[in-house]
């Protein structure tokens, strides 16, 4: 059978797990979606500002907020403040071994940009690659839906990413966590974080480290079980207001120039601040023959955010060998 892709978004008949209708011309997903109207939305930033007046002020932070120094990131800590200059943020950066120096200077300037403190989140580069290299070396170790969203290396960090914003969140009593989530990848603008579903994220992800064979005894990576025990009941709450904004990539990237941000100087189309991820999406191909932006670009497109034309472009865009080559030799994968 001839490989045929989706009339609405990019998904395609020869990556597993997708079925197209041959009536309707649509995969499942697009069958079966129904967007955010312009109302929910509305009611949705209602309630986010709602929450910000109920539980704001009370803390030294009112957000721990994901910033990676990419364009996406940097767009919503610009927007954020501007909108809501009285939050007080602090800026997470995870440096996973791999963040590019343009932007690690472009957190730091956007953070000075919105009056926001800046803190780089840093392990063992050792430790990281092992772990990076395990989750390459690795199959099946997330659940199928996850294959859609994220390289197993992607995964991985990203899951260390919200462990330890968690973490941080509760020992700093901020009521708020955000992550520059576009529409096509986070379907919930807000999540409660109680302490029963922390400790059951928690356990999920020490079983997916144990998959790759990483025995994370020291809670390097996992929040931290005494942090858990010493919460009360109710935890902060995970936001991503990008899903309620108009979502441009040009525009975006146009309006951060205009502000200062430099754009990098990376070969991908995909990301704008790691080095690491032209590896982690030539290795998904290779194990599952996925490529991992494949939902989050279907999801935009979806949602009328990006045109069918450019989805499909990015979707199949040459992967940077120098890229490649460069995170295979750090991470010392054959």
């Amino acid at each position: 059978m001839s490989r045929i892709v989706c009339k609405k978004c990019v998904l395609d008949s020869d990556m597993p797990g997708i079925d197209i209708n041959e009536e309707s011309g649509l995969c499942h997903f697009c069958e079966t979606y129904v967007p955010l109207s312009a109302q929910d939305k509305r009611e949705y930033l209602a309630k986010m500002e709602e929450l910000f007046k109920e539980y704001g002020g009370r803390g030294k932070y009112d957000v721990v907020f994901a910033l990676s120094g990419g364009k996406d990131s940097s767009y919503t800590l610009h927007k954020l403040k501007k909108e809501y200059p009285f939050l007080k943020v602090l800026a997470v950066q995870f440096d996973n071994g791999f963040i590019s120096d343009n932007a690690v200077e472009n957190a730091k300037k956007m953070c000075k940009l919105t009056g926001s403190d800046y803190f780089k989140l840093t392990m063992e580069d050792e430790v990281l690659y092992e772990t990076f290299r395990k989750a390459a070396e690795s199959r099946d170790a997330f659940p199928k839906l996850a294959k859609y969203r994220a390289s197993d290396i992607c995964n991985t960090c990203i899951s260390i990413i919200k462990q330890k914003l968690i973490e941080e969140a509760i020992v700093q009593d901020a009521p708020f966590i955000m992550f520059a989530f576009t529409p096509g990848q986070s379907p919930n603008p807000i999540i409660p974080l109680k302490a029963n579903f922390i400790r059951w994220s928690r356990n999920i992800f020490e079983k997916q480290l144990q998959k790759i064979d990483i025995d994370d005894r020291d809670e390097r990576f996992l929040i931290k079980n005494e942090v858990i025990e010493n919460m009360g009941k109710e935890g902060p709450r995970m936001l991503h207001p990008l899903c309620l904004w108009d979502y441009n990539e040009g525009k975006i990237l146009e309006s951060l120039v205009k502000i200062g941000w430099n754009p990098p100087d990376l070969n991908d189309s995909n990301s704008t601040n790691c080095t690491l991820n032209s590896f982690a999406c030539y290795n998904h191909l290779e194990k599952y023959g996925i490529h991992p932006y494949a939902f989050d670009i279907a999801g935009i497109v979806r949602s009328g955010d990006m045109s069918r034309e450019e989805g499909l472009e990015k979707l199949h865009q040459e992967l940077s060998q120098p890229l490649i080559e460069e995170a295979a030799k750090k991470l010392n994968y054959g």
